[in-house]
């Protein structure tokens, strides 16, 4: 009798893998410009970053969105495991190679402010990593990249609150680059709170808490950093600009910071000097890094990131 219920588990789930495929199946695109002569060389890779920050307004994005591929639906009768409520497909693979991770940790949760999930590595060395999506994404959007460049790290993926137009963001906006104040304030006031709650009730040692945000979530931190200084002491922003406006007094002399421009990012790359001026100018040491990419994550982002963690990390841990 074991043997046979052990047989139909095992083939339910590679059935399971079967029906939806592989991760690279999913609707994975980077922002695509032409390259001309003089120009950077666009760098894509399909397996760090599920999709551009983009959402249902192509006129008002950082780069045009392009028709996704979606995986096929699974059809008949119901798998054994729910890709959605584990965190997709990657946690699938892992459950057929024996290597689950707790249903716990992987299933979205509502009991704070702010939605979100929790991915413990087997290997935890004490360090966090919260995760801020952009555009148009979901709390699950950064957890392949996260997991490349801090592989030991415990991720905190949150999803933002706002949904304008159809998408998720941060706070709402106005125009591409121009932004409601009185929601980013709202908002930055209501995740610093939640962040407080999380840390309290999972333990997180705020010491070795390393913020990552892409685009709008990028936004939302160097937002946080000035409204509530000390909170953020190491932070990763991918494709930012600065969104407050008004004058903000903010000691930032303990916050280490990475910012990461595309060259071909023509939307945000030109905000980028004026985003690292802002950190600098309240006291945050910064490294500011422009790759050859467009609005969308790549390899070079991972190389960076994780040769910039290397180092940093190590400091913060003192």
């Amino acid at each position: 009798m074991g043997k046979h219920f052990n047989f139909a588990l095992m083939a339910g789930l590679f059935l399971a893998v079967a029906a939806i495929g592989p991760a690279s199946a999913r609707g994975t695109d980077d922002c695509a410009v032409k390259s001309s002569p003089g120009k950077a060389t666009i760098v894509t890779d399909d397996d760090v970053d599920p999709r551009p920050d983009t959402d249902n307004i192509q006129s008002a994005d950082a780069c045009a969105p392009k028709k996704i591929k979606t995986a096929p639906q699974p059809t008949g009768k119901a798998v054994p495991i729910n890709v959605l409520a584990t965190g997709g497909v990657s946690i699938l693979n892992k459950a057929v190679k024996g290597e689950i991770i707790p249903q716990s940790e992987g299933a979205l949760r509502d009991d704070l402010s702010f939605r979100y999930r929790i991915y413990r590595p087997q290997a935890a060395n004490g360090d966090t990593m919260v995760l801020l999506h952009g555009s148009g994404q979901d709390e699950t959007s950064l957890v392949s990249f996260a997991s490349k460049i801090a592989p030991n790290a415990v991720l905190l993926a949150v999803r933002g609150r706002v949904v304008q137009d159809g998408s998720t963001r941060w706070y709402r906006r106005l125009t591409p680059v121009s932004f409601d104040q009185q929601d980013i304030r709202s908002e930055a006031t209501a995740f610093a709170e939640f962040l407080r709650q999380a840390t309290a009730k999972y333990r997180f040692d705020a010491n070795r808490m390393t913020f990552l945000g892409y685009s709008n979530g990028a936004n939302l931190i160097n937002s946080v950093m000035m409204l509530y200084p000390g909170l953020v002491k190491q932070a990763v922003l991918l494709r930012s600009m600065p969104v407050l406006t008004g004058s903000v007094d903010a000691d930032l002399a303990h916050a280490r910071v990475l910012t990461v421009s595309g060259a071909a990012d023509q939307l945000y790359a030109p905000y980028a000097p004026a985003l690292e001026d802002m950190l600098r100018s309240h006291g945050a040491r910064v490294e500011a890094r422009s790759i050859k990419s467009d609005h969308g994550l790549g390899k070079d982002d991972v190389r960076v990131v994780s040769e910039w963690l290397s180092g940093a990390t190590a400091q913060l841990r003192k």
